[in-house]
């Protein structure tokens, strides 16, 4: 009896030393702490592949690529990529290093325990790719007018980049304000181009990866001239200074002159042609005469040329006399008998398609530049004072004072009308008729 029960107490106490022993054994096992993850790096950067593990105990840890290369074992880096460098900041860390990352450098890396079976941990590396644009890309491009031309803006970078176009106009342009142009997309075509599309063309490509970069392509397209007068007549007085003004527009700019009645000028002591560079393709042709005769009173032309064509605009330079003032007396009684003819009257009512700013005389401005509204024409300023002649009689009778209160509104409405019209008649039968 007694011999029983220590056999079964001696059982027991082997049953508990086993499992204790077995315990042990399994708190010996090594295992991963950290879960699995995917690390994401920018090309350049440092990547720091996680491996941490419990009861390593005599066990070796390896490090192997996804072409299942053997990188490291225990603490020793086996591939002679020197970027590659174990890490272990506490006791249990088996981290990989890898610096400089290059996009080649992504895949699967494994973190293994030599156990039975083997251990492994596996991360995947991420790289992105900052944009980049290549030297396939499109250069600075000179066109003629009505080419159809392509801008190409080939990029790399992982994720795939997006590429935007912008332009704006040249440095030598008043205005650099940058448009959003075309579409998405690393072309750009223009069809049918013209010398308004000529420019700064700017290509951006971004991923979200930074920095976002951009390549500039000068767009410059050739087209015939443009020649544009400031003023189309001009009157001068003898013995004064004047200067006549011409924009030509060309690209390339090639010959532009001035000319009197057909024939070329050139500088001398009569005439002194100064070129101005304005803004993008357009100058100002200048054409000074210091000492105006009657001699240079005449059809003056601007002609401008290159290889793609010629313009040509003329004006006239006439002497002008300063317009002589007429004071009639207006009366009721002194009423001609004189009829206007019909073309007479034609030409009186020609006032209203002129500008009144052509009657300012020509005034020399301190640089000596036509401002260019110096112009003038026979006929014009007597045209416009007739119509102003009957504004300035009719105009007293509006808020005029001293009425006798007590005549009827009707008696004075009927005098106004009986005096206005004869007022007109009066003056245009006097004024205009010794004006024409």
């Amino acid at each position: 009896m007694e011999f029983s029960i220590i056999l079964r107490l001696t059982a027991l106490n082997a049953l508990c030393f086993l499992g204790i022993l077995s315990k042990d054994i399994m708190a010996l096992e090594p295992s991963f702490d950290v879960p699995i993850v995917n690390i994401t790096v920018v090309a350049g950067k440092t990547a720091v592949l996680p491996c941490s593990i419990d009861s390593l105990g005599d066990f070796k840890v390896v490090w192997t690529d996804q072409f299942s290369t053997l990188l490291t074992l225990g603490e020793k880096r086996i591939i002679d990529d020197e970027r590659m460098v174990l890490d272990r900041p506490h006791t249990k860390d088996w981290n990989l290093l890898l610096h400089d990352v290059k996009y080649d450098d992504r895949g699967r890396y494994t973190c293994q325990i030599n156990t039975m079976p083997i251990k492994t941990k596996t991360i995947e590396l991420i790289v992105l790719v900052p944009p980049t644009i290549l030297d396939t890309s499109s250069n600075d491009l000179t066109a003629k007018e009505g080419d159809t031309v392509t801008l190409t803006c080939n990029v790399s970078g992982v994720p795939k980049p997006t590429v935007q176009w912008f332009r704006k106009p040249h440095a030598d342009s008043r205005d650099q304000h940058k448009e959003r142009v075309g579409i998405n997309g690393e072309t750009l075509i223009i069809h049918n181009i013209t010398r308004y599309c000529d420019g700064i063309y700017e290509c951006v490509a971004f991923n979200d990866v930074p920095p976002a970069v951009n390549r500039v392509i000068s767009v410059m397209v050739e087209f015939p001239p443009e020649v544009w007068l400031v003023n189309q007549k001009l009157g001068q007085y003898v013995g004064k200074e004047t200067i006549l003004e011409c924009k030509v527009t060309a690209f390339p700019q090639a010959v532009s002159i001035w000319k009197f009645q057909n024939q070329d000028l050139f500088n001398s002591f009569k005439h002194r042609i100064d070129v101005y560079q304005d803004r993008g393709h357009m100058l100002t042709l200048s054409l000074r005469l210091p000492n105006v005769t009657r001699e240079d009173f005449g059809q003056y032309s601007c002609y401008a040329s290159n290889s793609f064509g010629m313009d040509e605009e003329t004006m006239i330079l006439y002497e002008y006399f300063p317009p002589t003032t007429l004071t009639p007396a207006v009366t009721a009684t002194a009423i001609p008998r004189h009829t206007t003819t019909i073309n007479k009257r034609n030409r009186l009512f020609k006032s209203t398609i002129y500008n009144e700013n052509e009657l300012i005389p020509y005034n020399r401005t301190l640089n000596g530049h036509n401002p260019g509204n110096d112009s003038y024409s026979d006929g014009q300023q007597l045209e416009i004072r007739c119509s102003g002649a009957i504004v300035r009689i009719c105009a007293p009778y509006s808020g005029r004072q001293g009425y006798n209160t007590g005549q009827t509104k009707s008696y004075h409405v009927g005098l106004l009308i009986f005096s206005s019209i004869l007022s007109s008649i009066y003056l245009f039968d006097i004024s205009c008729f010794m004006m024409l």
